[in-house]
């Protein structure tokens, strides 16, 4: 194993390269044959492949923390992460969640990699930008839903699912998706409403509803 490809790695902090990046690297090495270079570090199992050119850098020599909250961002723009992953990461159900679950503009798609799988659901582009945010780690930063907007889309995005009543959708977020509702308690109804403005769903009135009797209690 080439020292300097590793060390030369070791300088990106969320340790995702893609493929001109590591060619270049490569080359300032010395190397020429460049696929076939990557293909036996992909063998020594320095770099894992993420999706086609880009790839995730997992040093030997060194304790490797990669965020897959940033992966999730990078396999697919513009992205956000939502859903059950973020439902998970603001303490809202009780399960872990390992498949990290997506909101994007872009058609939906799946990647299934050596470190879990990736989902990405559709999303009108009016909803969108509402109720995003940045969460900063040591590798970097990723876009997430605030709880307010993961439970939206969570709620939205469910078509199997009919709700026709206040209580109905209080049952629903008891005992399908099983919500912590103390942690609803400061939650911020702009974002909530600005869903409705824009979604007109009449499971989101439900669930304003609901957040209406709680904040006030």
């Amino acid at each position: 194993m080439n020292i300097a490809i590793e060390k030369n790695l070791q300088q990106f902090k969320t340790h995702i390269i893609d493929h001109a990046t590591i060619s270049a690297i490569l080359i300032n090495n010395g190397y020429t044959g460049i696929n076939d270079k990557i293909n036996k570090l992909k063998k020594e199992g320095l770099i894992q492949t993420l999706k086609r050119g880009l790839y995730l850098h997992k040093s030997p020599f060194i304790n490797t923390n990669f965020s897959k909250e940033i992966i999730a961002n990078t396999l697919l723009s513009p992205s956000y992460i939502s859903f059950d992953y973020a439902l998970y990461f603001h303490g809202l159900i009780p399960e872990s969640v390992f498949d990290v679950t997506s909101a994007t503009t872009k058609r939906s798609k799946n990647f299934k990699t050596d470190i879990g799988v990736f989902s990405f659901k559709e999303i009108k582009k009016e909803l969108y930008p509402i109720g995003i945010k940045i969460e900063s780690t040591k590798n970097g930063n990723f876009i997430i839903a605030s709880k307010e907007k993961a439970l939206c889309d969570k709620i939205y995005y469910t078509k199997d699912v009919q709700i026709t009543s206040k209580k109905m959708m209080l049952e629903f977020l008891e005992d399908d998706l099983r919500i912590d509702m103390d942690e609803l308690e400061d939650c911020n109804m702009n974002i909530i409403k600005k869903y409705y403005e824009i979604s007109k769903s009449k499971k989101i009135n439900f669930l304003l509803q609901v957040l209406n009797d709680i904040v006030e209690n």
